[in-house]
């Protein structure tokens, strides 16, 4: 999918142009591996011209990887009696 800018600066071209067209909306696409349904990668059949371990799928359907938390630098000390 494009950004709300590029859809609007695209209708606003439209408009000068005098299109009174909807403008179509592009979608983008992410390559990503394949997998299987029990989440493991697909790997590549040689036999055949297509490559099956890499799929497109849309950019909004591509989840992003959560980051890790920060680990905390602070030292616990401990009080001797």
């Amino acid at each position: 999918m494009g950004s709300v800018r590029d859809k609007m600066i695209a209708q606003i071209r439209a408009a000068k142009r005098g299109l009174t067209e909807k403008v179509e909306e592009v979608i983008e696409t992410v390559r990503v591996r394949a997998r299987t349904e029990e989440g493991h990668f697909v790997k590549d059949d040689i036999s055949t011209p297509e490559n099956e371990a890499w799929v497109e799928k849309p950019k909004s359907e591509v989840e992003a990887k959560p980051k890790p938390k920060a680990k905390s630098k602070v030292k616990k000390t401990v009080k001797k009696k």
